[in-house]
């Protein structure tokens, strides 16, 4: 069997990096309620700290959100590479079927634009927003009007990105993933279970929907700090990994998300202006001290620091806006690199968790609260949810339109399964279809408040991705009221209030299903 990450570790000391530094980040993480999943960081030839909040671990695979851009300027680098692609190029040349429905002016847009981010439309595409499209997405960029001559002005649009990777499959016959899983993933010991979204077309997404482990995200910053080599062969040549992560646009805005849309430069939403930036590469944001990144949403990120030979990656469930993670990693863990005084590290990482569970609080549980309540009508599509315990674990099924959705929980401990919870909304789009997401989730009985409610929440984290959902779920002599919420998301985070009535006659339970 081929090993996975072969990384050389050493103890941060014996690379001149004071624990200390380490551990006063751990402890500001945790002071300031930050919801980091993993923090791993590479310094001068070795992986001095890697840690994970329980029930995150290295072998988990992660939803990588935008940082998917900078995997897929790999694979256009290799087609550059291999003579395939000249980045002058009009982009409507390799789509001549959609050039009667394309605006005027397409001709100038070409290869460079679309990984600069400078199409010249006036907003850019989320993939919230194409993930419900079930027609051609290369289509539906092309007939957008222009509002820019295309190279004038910096519009972050996930669209660019996915039109690259189908401009990749249409040169090298190869979709991004296979293209890089011979040519990267493969010499760099990535893990064989990375996967990548594929749209309606048949074409990898580009822009978003890569899962990877986090030593797969340190990997790719490592790639590029040492020029594009990796153990004495040349994956990609240096001219690319110079010019990708190098200062193509200085002095950019990240456009306001809506969870549809970017906004151009100059435009607000809801009180959110833009967000000024160092510059732009081919895919890679340039940052201070000489660093670039590849950053996705809700705090996903792979921080690339050339002049100290280091690299962090995190991943996270954070608001996109919420920077003081990034500052801290910039200005106290970066210049700190190198220093060394001497502290214990490792048994601190051991004990790092997320959210740790309560006590399950059985004998806070209301008489009959075990059976099935009917929803009123709802705009979720809820009909039916069904309550019971069964030992350590609680049972939930909800039954919608899509159908019934099991979530097990541990009363009192995180317990790991899956699931296929509707929750789009709530998820950036994303629904999770059978077998499901995993997820580890734990349930805990609080106190009757004043008024004769019982309230049993559920915190389930969706393992593999930025998102947690926490559920509570009140109870009072066989009504139910079912609130919902997520940590993180580009639109709204809380679902409307569900109410239910549990059937005084029981039905027989439905047959134990893996989802």
């Amino acid at each position: 069997m081929r090993r996975q990450h072969s990384l050389p570790k050493r103890a941060p000391e014996d690379h001149g990096t004071d624990p200390e530094v380490l551990l006063r980040l751990l402890d500001r993480i945790a002071e300031e309620g930050l919801e980091v999943h993993s923090l791993l960081v590479w310094h001068d030839g070795a992986l001095i700290q890697e840690a994970y909040w329980d029930p995150y671990g290295p072998d988990r695979l992660h939803m990588m959100h935008s940082v998917t851009k900078s995997f897929t300027a790999m694979a256009v680098g290799l087609a550059w590479d291999d003579g395939l692609l000249e980045l002058d190029a009009p982009v409507i040349g390799f789509f001549p079927e959609h050039r009667a429905v394309a605006p005027e002016g397409i001709e100038a847009m070409t290869l460079r634009h679309l990984l600069t981010m400078t199409s010249g439309h006036g907003r850019g595409i989320s993939g919230g927003a194409w993930r419900k499209l079930e027609t051609s997405w290369v289509a539906d960029f092309l007939r957008q009007p222009l509002d820019h001559v295309p190279g004038a002005v910096f519009v972050y649009d996930s669209a660019c990105s996915y039109v690259l990777s189908a401009i990749v499959q249409k040169v090298t016959g190869r979709t991004c993933h296979d293209l890089l899983r011979r040519r990267v993933f493969d010499p760099l010991e990535m893990t064989p279970g990375l996967r990548w979204d594929l749209s309606p077309e048949g074409i990898n997404s580009g822009g978003n929907g890569l899962w990877c482990t986090s030593r797969d995200l340190l990997s790719l910053g490592l790639l590029h700090l040492h020029h594009g080599r990796w153990r004495g062969r040349q994956i990609l040549s240096r001219d690319w990994v110079r010019a990708a992560t190098g200062m193509q646009l200085r002095d950019v805005s990240l456009g306001v998300l809506t969870g549809e849309a970017y906004l151009g430069p100059g435009e607000s939403f809801e009180g959110a202006e833009a967000e000024r930036r160092e510059g732009y590469g081919f895919q890679w944001w340039r940052g201070p001290h000489d660093s670039y990144s590849a950053n996705g949403l809700f705090g996903q990120n792979c921080f690339v620091f050339p002049n100290e030979r280091a690299v962090v990656a995190v991943t996270a469930g954070m608001d996109d806006e919420d920077s003081r993670l990034k500052q801290m990693i910039h200005e106290d863990l970066r210049p700190a690199l190198g220093q060394w005084r001497g502290a214990e590290l490792a048994p601190r990482i051991a004990g790092l968790d997320l959210v740790p569970a309560p006590p399950g609080n059985l004998e806070a549980a209301p008489e009959g609260w075990q059976g099935l309540y009917l929803a009123q009508d709802n705009d979720q599509q809820v009909t039916g949810i069904r309550l019971a315990q069964d030992g350590p674990t609680l049972r939930l099924d909800i039954e919608d339109a899509r159908g019934r959705h099991a979530l097990r929980a541990g009363l009192g401990h995180r317990q790991g399964g899956m699931t296929t919870l509707s929750g789009a909304s709530l998820h950036h789009a994303y629904e999770f279809d059978a077998p499901g997401a995993r997820v580890a989730a734990w349930a805990a009985w609080s106190a009757t408040d004043a008024e004769g409610w019982s309230c049993l929440t559920l915190d389930c984290a969706f393992i593999e991705t930025a998102f947690r959902d926490t559920l509570r779920l009140w109870l009072r002599g066989g009504e139910m009221r079912l609130e919902r919420e997520v940590n993180v998301n580009s639109s709204i985070r809380h679902l409307p209030q569900l109410r239910a009535t549990r059937l005084a006659q029981e039905c027989p339970e439905p047959e134990e299903t893996p989802t």
